[in-house]
C-alpha cells in the first residue's frame, strides 16, 4: 500500500469516528471521553467548529418538530447515516454535504424535508412551532429565519422564535449576541426583545450585544432605522445609522452614542475591533470567542483603555499581542481532564 493509500484511508476513518461522535453528541448518548475526543476536534480549526455549530443547528431546528416518543432515533440515524455513505461515492463528504444545507436551505424547507424524511408527522404539527437556535460555545453561526432575515448567533448566544411568524409581526427572542440582516416589510415589523428591552424595525442591519451575565445592553445600527424601548422609558428612542444605544442595568439608565457601527459587526467575520475599551471588556469578548475562562487579578489593571483589532488571530497570538502593549502578564492553569482553558492575567 502506498503512503498516499494509507493516508486516504486514514482520513476516511476519522471521518467515520467523527460522524458518529456528532451523532451521539446531539442525541445524548456520547461518553465523557467522546466528549473529550469531539471537543480536541472542534479545536483543531476554526473550519471544524464552524461545521459542527452548523450541524447543531440543523439538529435543534428540527427536533420541536417531532414528539421525542414518536421517533425511533436509532432508525433515524441509520438513515442519515446510510444517505451520507451514498453522499461519498459522489465524492461529497459528511462535513462538506451538511454545511452546504445548512448555508442553501432555509429553515422552512429543511423542516419540511426532515418531516417527509421520517415520515412520521402530519402536516399540521410543523405549524406553529417554537424554535430555539444556540450557537455553541468558541463559535459563531449563521442562520436565516423564516422570512428570508439573516442571523449571526455569537458564541453561546440563543435565539428563539415561532415558525411561522405572525402576520402582523416578525417577533425574536434573543440571550446573548447577534447582528440581525432584517429584509424589508412595514406590513410585519421585526422586533427583538432582548432582556426587556425591544428594538423594532422592517428592514434594516443592526448588532444587538445582551448577555445576561453583562452589565451593559448595547444595540449598534449599521443601516436603515430602528425604534428601543427599555424598561425605565416612558416613549421610543428612534435610532439612526452610526448611532449605539446603550444601556446599563446597574444604574438602570441608557444613552445615545454616535459610533462607527460597521465595526460592531465585524466578530461575524473572525475580527475583533477594540476602540478605547477597557481590558476588561476586551478579555471578555476574548473569552467567549475561545471559550475560555480569564481572570484579572488587578481591578485597576482590568479598568486600563486600549485600542487593538485582532483578525484571524489565535488565542495565544492575542494573548501576546496584549501582553507586548499592556503592562500585563499572564499564566494558564486549570485541570487536565477539563479542555476549557483557565487564564489568569495579573499585572507586569
Amino acid at each position: 500500500m502506498s503512503f498516499n493509500d494509507f493516508m486516504i484511508k486514514k482520513e476516511l476513518k476519522l471521518e467515520r469516528d467523527i460522524e458518529i461522535l456528532i451523532v451521539r453528541s446531539f442525541n445524548g448518548t456520547i461518553t465523557s471521553e467522546e466528549k473529550e475526543r469531539l471537543a480536541v476536534w472542534c479545536n483543531e480549526s476554526a473550519k471544524n467548529r464552524q461545521a459542527f455549530a452548523q450541524l447543531k443547528n440543523i439538529w435543534d431546528t428540527t427536533h420541536p418538530a417531532f414528539p421525542a416518543q414518536d421517533i425511533r432515533i436509532d432508525r433515524a440515524e441509520a438513515k442519515i447515516l446510510r444517505e451520507i455513505r451514498k453522499g461519498k461515492r459522489g465524492q461529497t463528504r459528511f462535513l462538506v454535504w451538511w454545511q452546504r444545507a445548512a448555508a442553501v436551505i432555509v429553515i422552512p424547507l429543511l423542516l419540511i424535508s426532515l418531516y417527509l424524511f421520517f415520515n412520521r408527522q402530519s402536516k399540521e404539527e410543523l405549524i406553529d412551532s417554537r424554535q430555539e437556535i444556540i450557537a455553541p460555545k468558541g463559535t459563531y453561526t449563521q442562520i436565516t429565519l423564516p422570512d428570508g432575515s439573516t442571523v449571526w448567533l455569537n458564541s453561546g448566544s440563543k435565539l428563539s422564535y415561532s415558525i411561522p411568524f405572525e402576520k402582523t409581526k416578525r417577533e425574536t427572542f434573543l440571550a446573548g449576541e447577534a447582528f440581525f440582516d432584517v429584509k424589508a416589510n412595514r406590513e410585519s415589523p421585526f422586533i427583538v426583545v432582548a432582556d426587556g428591552i425591544s428594538i423594532t424595525a422592517t428592514g434594516t442591519k443592526f448588532n444587538v450585544d445582551a448577555y445576561p451575565s453583562d452589565t451593559l445592553r448595547t444595540i449598534t445600527l449599521e443601516e436603515g432605522h430602528v425604534f428601543i424601548e427599555s424598561p425605565q422609558q416612558h416613549k421610543k428612542t428612534e435610532m439612526d445609522i452610526n448611532r449605539q444605544f446603550v444601556w446599563n442595568t446597574n444604574t438602570n439608565r441608557h444613552d445615545v452614542y454616535t459610533v462607527d457601527a460597521s465595526l460592531y459587526g465585524k466578530w461575524k467575520e473572525g475580527i475583533l475591533i477594540f476602540r478605547d475599551e477597557t481590558l476588561e471588556n476586551i478579555f471578555k469578548r476574548v473569552a467567549r470567542t475561545f471559550n475560555v475562562d480569564i481572570s484579572i487579578k488587578d481591578p485597576a489593571l482590568a479598568k486600563q483603555r486600549y485600542r487593538a483589532t485582532f483578525e484571524q488571530e489565535s488565542l495565544d497570538e492575542i494573548l501576546e499581542l496584549l501582553r507586548m502593549s499592556a503592562p500585563i502578564r499572564y499564566s494558564f492553569n486549570g485541570d487536565k481532564r477539563n479542555p476549557k482553558k483557565i487564564i489568569e492575567v495579573s499585572q507586569n
